[in-house]
């Protein structure tokens, strides 16, 4: 059980800095239990800043701004939280808004947050004094990271909305548009577009083939925007990001990158469905870490056993690098299909159990290898032919 460590005064008289230490596991609380903090250890920040029910009368319900909750993702947090364990033996840091939306919405303006309420106030400079501390253990212990701002949308089309703060229309660009130092300063993710270990451009992050709205589709679950819904058809809802994300992004500086994360509701109010996102969601996050920020990332866990992401129990193509033949071995049969890095198909086959793959006739270099099942994708990734030394 989580160590509970409780900051009874205000702010400015409690000692919450950036630069305090925290220990990882432990929950700290702010004033009244209002507002919490799961210190971590791994380069990963999750917000959940209105899944929140508590109604205190000390503060007034608010008269500005928008009250709905974001059913369960308290809830979807916590499911995250405990796969990233189970995988990693470490946890990401959690800031929670306890208080329930019609009291605090720490996704505003101070202003139109608290609507003036002094203790309102307090708990909303707490929130973000918390996710400062977060991204400060983050950067002192990796030099950067990622901050997942979680919400709920009830909109009609059941799909992840992900929110760079880049509007629907801004999205449509073309690549070379969206690729251009303008729209780059004003993405939440600007630091990972200047400096990311696969060399991908800043549209290539946002709908290519390892971007996070792809790796979700990928695990069969829809978004926005993604390889095959790059953006959102005119007419349709669409949530770009909000205070958080544009506070605790990248956007106006830092090394700590941001995305703003909209469930639909079938992936939270359902517990089996809400666990099954999770566990999808958990390994997303590390392999999104893994492939954009820390390659070697597996190294530092907290476990001892390693790590494997689960679609590793699922199939297995090895060896990587490979020079004659590459070995692929799954577990139900699929559709294995290996392409050059010009799109053009070098390789087709069926492959049930394990099966040996002669490569011979593909000359060094990175290729994109892709399994499908049922007519659906269930991986992309690249392989490479050739030392890469």
């Amino acid at each position: 059980m989580m160590k509970k460590i409780t900051i009874l005064l205000l702010l400015f008289l409690s000692g919450i800095t950036s630069s305090q230490s925290f220990i990882p596991g432990s929950s700290y609380f702010g004033r009244a239990d209002y507002i919490e903090y799961v210190a971590g250890n791994l380069p990963l920040i999750l917000s959940v800043p209105h899944g929140g029910s508590i109604e205190p009368a000390e503060i007034p319900d608010r008269t500005c701004g928008e009250t709905v909750t974001d059913s369960y993702t308290k809830e979807l947090a916590a499911s995250v939280q405990e796969e990233i364990m189970e995988l990693t033996g470490c946890t990401p840091h959690i800031i929670i808004c306890h208080l329930k939306r019609t009291k605090l919405d720490v996704n505003r303006e101070v202003d139109i947050a608290t609507c003036g309420n002094e203790f309102a106030d307090t708990a909303w400079n707490e929130y973000h004094t918390f996710i400062d501390s977060a991204k400060a253990a983050v950067v002192r212990s990796s030099g950067k990271g990622l901050l997942i701002d979680l919400h709920g949308h009830g909109h009609a089309i059941q799909r992840l909305e992900l929110g760079y703060l880049l509007s629907a229309v801004q999205l449509a660009y073309p690549d070379a548009s969206l690729n251009q130092a303008a729209i780059i300063e004003i993405s939440s993710i600007r630091s990972l577009a200047g400096s990311n270990i696969t060399n991908l451009m800043h549209s290539e992050l946002l709908h290519g083939l390892f971007s996070l709205g792809t790796m979700f589709a990928d695990r069969r679950y829809p978004a926005v925007p993604g390889i095959d819904e790059p953006y959102p058809f005119p007419g349709e809802s669409y949530f770009s990001g909000g205070y958080i994300t544009s506070r605790h992004g990248s956007s106006k500086g830092g090394s700590v990158d941001a995305i703003q994360i909209e469930c639909n509701q079938d992936v939270r109010f359902e517990e089996t469905a809400r666990n099954s996102f999770a566990t999808a969601a958990a390994a997303i996050f590390l392999d999104y870490l893994i492939r954009h920020y820390f390659p070697d990332l597996p190294d530092t866990y907290c476990n001892t056993a390693g790590f494997e992401l689960p679609d590793d129990t699922e199939f297995c193509i090895y060896p990587v690098p490979f020079s004659s033949y590459i070995t692929v071995r799954v577990s139900t049969p699929v559709q294995l299909n290996i392409f050059n890095l010009q799109g053009k198909l070098m390789i087709s086959r069926d492959v049930t159990g394990e099966e040996k793959i002669n490569t011979e006739g593909l000359i060094n270099g990175t290729y994109l290898v892709i399994l499908s099942s049922g007519g659906e994708v269930i991986y992309r990734g690249k392989i490479i032919k050739g030392s890469t030394r």
